[in-house]
């Protein structure tokens, strides 16, 4: 494991590190194996697990090896080829750096390691007990090393008993090797618990086929290559960003790599969630394999025990940086060409690029295959009768006679009475036609028809709320920016009184809060005066309802600086005015919602990253129906 065989030496300062190696539970013996395999120059690492890595951790590399002379001084605390002192933490290049692994690995456990360098033809094993070599021995082996350690804390009884069940660690182990098999996917990983190996990523030099390998093709096919870098200084950001509909609930899930270092970072978490600020559901994280190389210098990763968090010596400058970059690739690939990821994500799903074919012409039933329909679906028995809409019985045989003579009933009967009634028929389920306005019964969902952007024909399904509220806040987000937002005066002011806490925010923000719209003016005391408010307000609202909107915003902005809500206002007040789920909506008002979504600048989310349309293509529907595509 030994890096370009230098030798290792005692490390000068060693006392000015961070404290130590801290060895928990078995994923951290993996993790500290798998950076030496790695600073080693190893190009495949076989992690081999028993009982969780509890009886043992096994990691084979085919890396450098370590010098004879200094296998057992590798064991010693402080002793390292990496570094020599603690300035070279400055220009650090490598995993490790403390020269404490090894020592603290072998107090807690029974090793055997066997390593050969290329010079040597025999290796050099080593069997050590609570950090004391028993004895060691010449044998043949390969190139590299090969290292066990076993029966983890069998001499801290206390410790021991404070690991968790067996599934739990090895969740712990199986993240840590996904973790660097993603940061270094031209290596071969291969990794077995109990004889099962659980993850074989080969050596491919294409991060997308490792993540193939770890999370499977339904999460490969919605991620996004980024590959940005500046010039004149080290500022490299390149992986994967996952579109918005592989979101996920923990930010965990995601991995972050600082000059191909697993690291976890709060501000790099943030920048990149607020880049997707608008494309996101609530309480949804994006789902990203990113990687940042700095300079060395301008990062501090000596502040951890286990090297996981870090400091950066510019931190508004990394977060301004990322969030920049990344917000610019989010608007490119997933608002400017949304349409393409609209999808509904069904069984064996198939993405766009690999279905562009010749549309069927067969998109309408023929004449008699629709008189059937009819017919079947106007039998007298077949009709529900509830209590809100019971059928008169002389309707009934009217019906009936038509039926019989064949005769045309549409104008007889009305459309609204056609498709109100349910349609009833034993082992048969409660259907009826949708509203002639395409306005599902729910009042949320609107039904269209349509093509999408491969003119691929097929049924789009509207969210009548989202839809409104994206329109509600392009228009707010407009006004705000031009400082011409439409307002109605009111013709008798309203004279509001405020909470403390909400007197000092509309008072600190009072040129703000009159882009969006609201002329406060100050009146005395915890008073102030509304003169004139948005148009998209509607009417002049209760007085109630404009309290519950101060203080929804006071809340909102509660000791955060205006800039930093204001796209949370905005939103709140989009979401506010709204056409809600249950509005009943006529077909000009669907069309005019159409229209105006159409105009907006992102389409397809509301205000708060949820979606406002999805596509269901004839052909996805084909599939459903196990009809030939």
């Amino acid at each position: 494991m030994n890096r370009d065989n230098e030798k290792i030496n005692k490390i000068k300062d060693y006392e000015k590190i961070a404290a130590g190696e801290v060895i928990e539970r078995p994923a951290n013996v993996v993790k500290e194996l798998i950076e030496n395999s790695i600073d080693a120059g190893a190009k495949e690492i076989r992690i081999i697990i028993k009982k969780a890595g509890k009886t043992l951790i096994q990691v084979i590399d085919d890396g450098k090896g370590i010098p004879p002379d200094d296998m057992e001084l590798a064991f010693e605390r402080y002793t390292s080829s990496k570094i020599n002192s603690f300035d070279d933490l400055e220009k650090l290049s490598t995993l490790g750096f403390r020269g404490e692994a090894l020592a603290s690995i072998s107090a807690v456990s029974q090793i055997e390691i066997i390593s050969r360098i290329k010079k040597n033809e025999r290796g050099l094993q080593l069997f050590i007990e609570g950090g004391k070599v028993l004895r060691k021995k010449e044998m043949s082996c390969p190139i590299g090393t090969n290292i066990k350690v076993k029966n983890l804390f069998y001499n801290i009884p206390a410790r021991k008993k404070f690991l968790k069940k067996d599934y739990t660690e090895l969740g712990h182990i199986t993240d840590i090797i996904q973790r660097y098999s993603l940061a270094y996917p031209d290596f071969q990983f291969i990794y077995q618990h109990n004889e099962l190996t659980i993850l074989n990523c080969p050596a491919s030099n294409d991060l997308k086929t490792t993540v193939f390998h770890i999370y499977g093709k339904n999460i490969a096919k919605f991620m996004e290559y980024i590959d940005y870098s500046e010039k004149g200084e080290l500022f490299k950001i390149y992986g994967l960003v996952g579109q918005p509909q592989i979101s996920k609930k923990d930010r965990t899930k995601s991995s972050f790599f600082l000059n191909r270092r697993y690291v976890i970072s709060d501000i790099i978490f943030r920048a990149i969630k607020e880049a997707y600020k608008g494309t996101l559901m609530i309480n949804k994280h994006p789902f990203f394999i990113l990687f940042l190389e700095l300079n060395p210098s301008s990062i501090d990763f000596n502040i951890h025990p286990k090297k996981l968090y870090i400091k950066f010596e510019r931190e508004d400058y990394v977060y301004n940086r990322v969030y920049t970059i990344i917000r610019d690739f989010v608007e490119e690939k997933f608002m400017k060409q949304e349409p393409k990821y609209l999808d509904i994500e069904l069984e064996d799903f198939i993405p766009k690029e690999e279905l562009v074919e010749e549309l069927s012409s067969k998109t309408q039933q023929s004449e008699t295959e629709n008189l059937e329909t009819e017919k079947a679906i106007l039998k007298t028995d077949a009709i529900v009768e509830t209590e809100e809409n019971i059928i008169d019985e002389s309707v009934q045989l009217h019906l009936s006679e038509d039926i019989i003579n064949h005769k045309p009933f549409k104008k007889q009967i009305p459309e609204t009475f056609l498709r109100e009634k349910f349609i009833k028929k034993e082992d048969f389920p409660k259907v009826r036609l949708i509203s002639s306005t395409g306005q599902l019964s729910n009042k949320i969902y609107i039904v269209l028809e349509g093509f999408n952007e491969t003119n691929e024909p097929g049924l789009y399904i509207l969210d009548q709320h989202a839809a409104s509220e994206r329109i509600n806040k392009e228009k707010l987000l407009e006004s705000y920016k031009s400082s011409k937002t439409s307002k109605q005066k009111l013709i008798s002011p309203l004279k509001i009184d405020v909470s403390h806490s909400e007197k000092f925010f509309l008072s600190d923000h009072l040129g703000e809060i009159k882009k969006l719209g609201f002329d406060f003016e100050h009146f005395g005391g915890n008073t102030f005066i509304l003169r004139e408010l948005p148009t998209i307000i509607g009417k002049v609202p209760d007085i109630n309802v404009i309290k519950d909107i101060i203080a929804d915003i006071t809340k909102i902005g509660k000791d955060k600086s205006f800039s930093e809500v204001k796209e949370e206002i905005i939103n709140y007040l989009a979401c506010h005015k709204s056409i809600r789920g249950g509005d009943d909506l006529s077909l000009e008002n669907i069309r005019d919602l159409i229209i105006e979504l159409a105009d907006c600048k992102d389409s397809y989310h509301c205000a708060h990253g949820r979606p406002t349309l999805r596509f269901l293509s004839f052909k996805e529907l084909d599939k459903l129906f196990k009809r030939k595509v």
